[in-house]
């Protein structure tokens, strides 16, 4: 990255966190991909210009590899705009399909981009992440919870809260999907983007529960400039 870039970058972060003190650091990231939004500029991951990295469907394929049915409460954390969701939505019975995000105005562009018909037919479940609503899935047991292209955006010092609350929605027969970029150590990608060592993912599980296993796959083979797109796999025994 360019020095010009990383002082510019460096500059708007710092000039917001001087008007906002006490604010967390996922409410700077809303705050970036909404003004890229709000000018016309679009964002890849969120709003009208959210294209799939791979295709729509990998949401879907992945947890069908690893035995969802159409009855399963699954769980989307950090589901955006929904930009993998519909077929995922559509497999699922009625209100199956919870996604959960960091800001309102991600799941209200979410539901713009639901076709009328499937959300009427399928009733997905949209809510902004909270103490409040991570207890609420716990209590509805669910089966999968898939966190994809999300965990790249979580900087080290919120690393574990990020886990956490995956961890708090799993009871006995659970099993939660968690898509990384791998590298062999951390590692910035771009300005809002990190790579991370698999060490550091099953540590945090270890600190946030130890009874939950964890292993790791790959989300399609080889590497690119020493990156792996890798995912872990949380299962805790029923």
């Amino acid at each position: 990255m360019k020095l010009k870039t990383r002082i510019r970058r460096a500059l708007t972060y710092w000039g917001w966190r001087l008007r906002n003190p006490t604010a967390p650091y996922e409410q700077y990231y809303v705050h970036r991909v909404m003004s890229k939004i709000r000018s016309g500029h679009g964002h890849p991951a969120i709003g009208p210009k959210a294209r799939p990295l791979r295709k729509e469907s990998e949401l879907l394929e992945f947890l069908l590899k690893h035995g969802l049915k159409p009855g399963d409460l699954t769980i989307d954390y950090g589901c955006g705009s929904l930009r993998l969701a519909p077929p995922l939505i559509d497999f699922l019975e009625p209100g199956k399909y919870w996604g959960m995000d960091l800001a309102q105005d991600f799941l209200d562009l979410g539901r713009a981009h639901l076709a009328p018909e499937l959300a009427q037919a399928k009733q997905p479940r949209l809510d902004v992440i909270g103490d409040d609503v991570i207890q609420r899935a716990r209590a509805e047991m669910p089966r999968f919870i898939i966190s994809w292209h999300v965990c790249s955006k979580v900087p080290e010092n919120r690393f574990d809260a990020y886990i956490g609350n995956i961890v708090a929605m799993m009871t006995p027969g659970a099993t939660a999907l968690v898509h990384f970029p791998e590298a062999a150590s951390m590692r910035k990608q771009t300005g809002l983007a990190w790579a991370r060592p698999r060490s550091q993912v099953a540590a945090a599980v270890a600190r946030a529960n130890p009874k939950i296993a964890c292993s790791f796959d790959a989300v399609v083979a080889g590497e690119s400039d020493g990156i792996r797109q890798s995912y872990a796999i949380l299962t805790l025994a029923a």
